[in-house]
């Protein structure tokens, strides 16, 4: 029985429960799935309170204690995590090892951080693994340093991961925090791959909220028709069948949790990334598009009105080009482009050649009177001008707005967005245009460690700030137009498209 691992992990082992009681470790359904699969490297895609932090620590101190000169490394996403890790969850279980059998553990040096057996085995617990030879590799929370600490997650994969060798063996388990990191990246990579390919190819396990017999509520709870649509659309795309117990559970913990229960407890793989979070401006209001139908195969692009263009445009940076119409009070974005280190006569000759559209007024930047440093004189406002001479088009160039207020201002005006999918989807790989806007997201402060009230700069806050033109530049237009009721014109034309499309 000492050499059956699955026997091990079930009757050598204690930890702590949620109600701070020692209690053996039991595998539980998904915990077992995950210990008797053999593949040698695991991405662990997870509803919370299911025990895989617990059970991926436990397994690796067995591999430890069980097998002569095996280095094995816990990543976490914080000091106190790793500490937590070491003292609440390893600290207990050698504390509680069976007394019969404490030859096998043969303790022989102990620090804050790493112990080493006499079998020539060490496990060592940090928020990095920085030299030293590891066999054996956890990265625990992987979204949480992906979202909170970008250059740790770096470090991770380039450095930590790269050091396992073929046969060692890399498990990396998290949470969905949001959709940007080399977590989201990987777990789409194995979800599109499908089966391994390789010993290196990782595996994806994904265990959503209903895989645990524990996530029920026999309480009634009264909750609105859109659950009830949620979970009826939820069973009929998984082919499933959610109880009405599992369903009182879940709008409990939405009532508590809000948006944030689909990343806690997510339905979907594809939910778990897309839920909002407090970094994200924009994920949360692409989500709500989708559910509420602005979201279209369908062109929306009309012929019969003038279209206008936002542009962010870059010098040395990426350039990006929103197209776009403001209609029945809805503001249909129906095709982008973007591109970089391209002077004005590029895109001018892509705006009138190859997107022909009939164009109203093209928005610029405000900083589209400068051109550099050295000839002061040029702008690119008046190099649109010049080249566009001869063509009924005006330009218009945006004021500079304080850039939080003007993301507030966008956020607002959100509801009014309607998307045709068709021109603003992925192309060659690359993400598209709301992929770029679910991305966008506050600056993470390490000192603090929290998020601050700042964008961060990185290749997604180019099509936000296009995005955000976007909306200063309908500001400009309905202030020039009869205003009326946009918002009821939009409202009657998101029903009016329900029997139309």
């Amino acid at each position: 029985m000492i050499d059956d691992k699955i026997w091990r992990l079930n009757n050598l082992y204690r930890i702590v429960d949620k109600s701070a009681r020692s209690i053996p470790l039991k595998l539980n359904s998904v915990q077992e799935i995950v210990a008797r699969d053999p593949h040698k490297r695991k991405l662990i895609l997870k509803a919370r309170q299911l025990g895989m932090s617990t059970f991926c620590i436990i397994d690796l101190l067995d591999d430890v204690i069980f097998n002569k000169n095996l280095g094995g490394g816990i990543v976490s996403y914080s000091l106190e995590h790793a500490q937590h890790i070491y003292k609440r969850i390893i600290g207990h279980a050698l504390e509680t090892f069976p007394k019969d059998l404490t030859p096998y553990l043969g303790v022989v040096s102990q620090s804050a951080r790493e112990i080493s057996f006499s079998n020539g085995s060490f496990l060592r617990v940090d928020t990095s693994l920085r030299g030293g030879s590891y066999q054996n590799v956890l990265v625990s929370e992987f979204g949480k340093t992906c979202a909170r600490s970008p250059q740790k997650a770096e470090e991770v994969v380039t450095g930590t991961l790269q050091a396992v060798g073929k046969e060692g063996k890399v498990s990396i388990e998290s949470t969905g925090e949001g959709s940007e990191g080399y977590f989201a990246d990987m777990v789409h990579t194995a979800n599109v791959r499908g089966d391994p390919k390789s010993n290196l190819d990782y595996k994806l396990f994904f265990f959503p909220w209903m895989v645990d017999d524990a996530y029920i509520l026999k309480d009634d709870v009264e909750y609105d028709t859109s659950l009830s649509d949620y979970f009826n659309r939820l069973e009929k795309e998984l082919g499933i069948k959610i109880n009405q117990q599992q369903r009182c559970w879940y709008a409990q913990q939405s009532a508590v949790l809000g948006e944030k229960v689909k990343q806690e407890f997510p339905s979907t793989i594809m939910e778990a990334f897309l839920s909002s979070s407090d970094a994200h401006y924009y994920a949360q209001l692409i989500e709500e598009a989708y559910n509420e139908g602005r979201c279209l195969h369908a062109n929306l692009y009309d012929a019969l009105h003038p279209v206008y263009v936002a542009m962010d445009i870059g010098v040395n940076d990426l350039t990006v080009i929103i197209f776009f119409q403001v209609i029945h009070g809805e503001i249909r974005i129906f095709d982008y482009y973007e591109d970089k280190n391209k002077g004005v006569d590029f895109y001018v000759k892509l705006l009138l050649q190859d997107k022909p559209y009939h164009y109203h007024t093209i928005f610029l930047p405000h900083d589209s009177k400068k051109r550099g440093q050295i000839i002061a004189e040029n702008t690119y406002e008046r190099d649109f001008r010049r080249l566009f001479s001869g063509v009924n088009t005006k330009f218009h160039v945006l004021e500079k707005k304080d850039k939080n207020l003007s993301i507030s201002h966008a956020k607002i005006k959100f509801s009014r967005c309607v998307f045709s999918l068709k021109n603003l989807k992925k192309e060659h790989g690359k993400p598209g245009l709301l992929e770029h806007l679910s991305k966008y997201r506050k600056k993470w402060h390490e000192p603090t460690g929290r998020y601050i009230d700042e964008p961060l700069h990185d290749v997604h806050s180019n099509f936000a700030d296009a995005f955000r033109y976007v909306c200063e530049a309908v500001t400009k237009i309905e202030a020039l137009t009869n205003r009326g009721d946009f918002m009821k014109k939009h409202q009657e034309a998101v029903e009016s498209r329900k029997y139309r499309i």
